[in-house]
């Protein structure tokens, strides 16, 4: 259903676009001169109105791309030091889970935990 939602719409702004691009072929010149519209003092040279539409798009898209990847800098940081810190604690977990299990093996066979430092075990316990 969906697809065919995604067909319905698209292809015909696709088609439209497109006429809109192939009906507007004459060249225009941009100018930046609100003052003067005969001789403007900055002007672009003349390029077909697709083109400049087209330029136009991409220059926007291109900012706006900038845009997002510079707003989630603090976020992609963020995520950086969050994915170190789960690193190191999957690392001290594994650790601890095999001290314990060194220490029920031990226990098991009936050798004398004693013998193991009280430090380990109150890291293990911790």
């Amino acid at each position: 259903m969906r697809k065919w939602l995604f067909r319905l719409f698209w292809i015909p702004a696709f088609l439209a676009v497109l006429t809109f691009f192939v009906a507007n072929r004459q060249l225009v010149s941009i100018s930046l001169d609100p003052f003067n519209a005969d001789n403007p003092a900055l002007a672009s040279p003349a390029f077909p109105l697709w083109l400049w539409l087209m330029l136009m798009l991409f220059i926007g898209v291109g900012l706006g791309t900038i845009g997002m990847w510079a707003s989630g800098a603090a976020a992609r940081k963020l995520a950086k030091s969050e994915h170190r810190e789960l690193k190191t604690l999957k690392r001290d977990y594994a650790a601890a889970t095999e001290r314990l299990r060194a220490q029920e093996r031990l226990i098991e066979t009936g050798a004398e935990v004693a013998d193991q430092p009280v430090a380990n075990l109150e890291k293990i316990a911790s």
